[in-house]
């Protein structure tokens, strides 16, 4: 088993008048420490929306685009005839397919909003566009480990065209937790929002990144040793 971290302050920084990005690739920037991708993924970025701020109407195709909300309401609008409002621990997933344009932006006045943003390769080209949503409502309260993205609809997790999948994993202060690999042969990427981790024994920061690769064992140990506030 092949384990890099990616240390929050190594992170990549993207920033203009609608929003400041934390790359965790290198997005065509010269960089020695972010890597190009990590299988299909090319993309993972921690976006903060400015009040007010708002992206126009522009083009995607063969792209699967997953929006994890953090915090926040954002719009979005695209070409497929949807119109909707996200907040915090609502999933999007856009399939541009052949292609499609969406727009959208930070709703509120005053307060920042804040989301994921993570674009993979798909492994078919030129399919039909689809836009999916998981609302938080959909019983992630409580749960040590949700299912939220996967190459079959599982869980009622959104469908990706990509051998995917994408967990958000609650660990309890002190508790072990296990994680199984899908597939033996994907690598896994994990990404700390809050609180200080153990992963396969190694200690990681609030905002580092695991990069897992050549997994010789199907579980990954995780445990949390420390929790603060945001």
């Amino acid at each position: 088993m092949k384990t890099q971290i990616l240390k929050s302050t190594d992170r990549g920084q993207i920033q203009n008048a609608v929003f400041e990005g934390r790359t965790l690739f290198s997005n065509g920037m010269s960089s020695s420490k972010l890597p190009q991708s990590f299988g299909a993924l090319y993309v993972f970025n921690d976006d903060v929306l400015f009040p007010k701020s708002h992206l126009g109407m522009h083009p995607h195709k063969n792209v699967e685009i997953i929006t994890l909300m953090i915090s926040g309401t954002e719009s979005h609008r695209d070409t497929l005839g949807a119109r909707e409002e996200y907040r915090a621990g609502d999933v999007q997933l856009i399939s541009s397919g052949k292609g499609l344009q969406h727009e959208g932006g930070n709703v509120s006045d005053s307060e920042n909003a804040r989301h994921l943003q993570i674009w993979v390769a798909p492994a078919q080209l030129d399919l039909m566009p689809s836009v999916q949503v998981l609302k938080s409502g959909h019983g992630f309260d409580g749960l040590q480990e949700k299912l939220m993205v996967s190459p079959n609809g599982a869980q009622d997790s959104l469908t990706i065209q990509q051998d995917v999948w994408m967990y958000q994993i609650n660990i309890p202060n002190h508790s072990p937790h296990s994680y199984q690999i899908n597939n033996p042969g994907n690598g896994v990427l994990a990404y700390v929002l809050r609180g200080e981790l153990t992963i396969n024994d190694i200690e990681v920061q609030k905002e580092d990144t695991v990069f897992i690769s050549e997994a010789a064992q199907h579980q990954i140990s995780i445990r949390q040793f420390r929790n603060y506030p945001d």
